[in-house]
């Protein structure tokens, strides 16, 4: 399968000019957490369910009206694959259930590069994300990392797109900016296993497809009026397959539909 990496930085010209698009060779960097997914049940002590709407952390349909219920169940174990199922079944005034884990108050990190090895999932309203968000943060002005998401626009998971978000508190839509930029493939990425990354250090973050560069960013990409809040915190990872609004589900959307994870691994420089 060929990728195509539409990039707005082509980083080994511009790597002549701006130190901050080199990246580390791979032996720079030492493993510091991972999952392997070799249980037959989720590991507790490194991953959290997040259930429901959202509305209990005053985020109905978790902050995008998303149209699905998360449940535990919908999370598997099997032959060294983590399974998210997004099912087509009511709970309350919802019709779809999936799963969302975090490894919010369990690990966090800040800075190095961390990778999953994921195979996604097509259909219209199907949106898998694989993304970091700040322990005890508040959006935008604290950030978001988005390293993956797909699909949701249509029948094939085409495009995977990497972002940041950062922006004012309290939110509004007019003090909020996000960078992204995408990888593309003619035929699908759920047809395979693809491992989807970032290398993270001051003041940049680079996204990876597959080992190759997509884009980075530094804080001279945004608004000057915005602090740029990657440089703080500690981060944690967040894995879920959600269904958008925007897009719903249609009569070739096939349910249940599974999300794989074979690992995910964090590095440290």
């Amino acid at each position: 399968m060929k990728i195509f990496f539409s990039s707005f930085i082509f980083c080994g010209f511009l790597s002549l000019i701006f130190t901050s698009c080199d990246q580390p060779a791979a032996n720079e960097y030492g493993l510091v957490w991972e999952d392997e997914f070799n249980g037959s049940t989720l590991d507790n002590s490194k991953w959290t369910h997040e259930l429901g709407d959202g509305s209990q952390f005053g985020l109905w349909g978790w902050g995008n009206g998303e149209l699905q219920y998360y449940k535990q169940e919908n999370t598997s174990l099997g032959d060294g694959v983590a399974t998210i199922t997004v099912k087509e079944e009511s709970v309350g005034d919802y019709n779809y259930t999936s799963s969302r884990i975090t490894t919010k108050d369990k690990f966090s990190f800040r800075y190095g590069k961390v990778e999953a090895r994921i195979k996604t999932v097509d259909g219209q309203g199907f949106w898998p994300a694989f993304w970091l968000l700040p322990e005890a943060g508040e959006w935008p002005c604290d950030g978001e990392i988005d390293i993956m998401e797909q699909g949701h626009t249509g029948a094939s998971s085409n495009v995977s797109t990497g972002a940041a978000h950062l922006g004012n508190c309290p939110y509004d839509a007019a003090q909020h900016q996000y960078v992204s930029d995408a990888a593309t493939t003619p035929e699908s990425f759920a047809n395979d296993f693809h491992i989807y990354g970032i290398q993270w250090g001051p003041d940049y973050i680079s996204w990876f497809v597959d080992d190759e560069m997509v884009f980075q960013v530094s804080p001279e990409d945004y608004n000057s009026n915005y602090v740029w809040p990657f440089n703080d915190n500690q981060w944690y990872i967040i894995l879920n397959l959600a269904i958008t609004p925007n897009f719903p589900p249609n009569n070739q959307t096939q349910f249940p539909s599974e999300l794989q994870i074979d690992w995910v691994r964090v590095f440290s420089l």
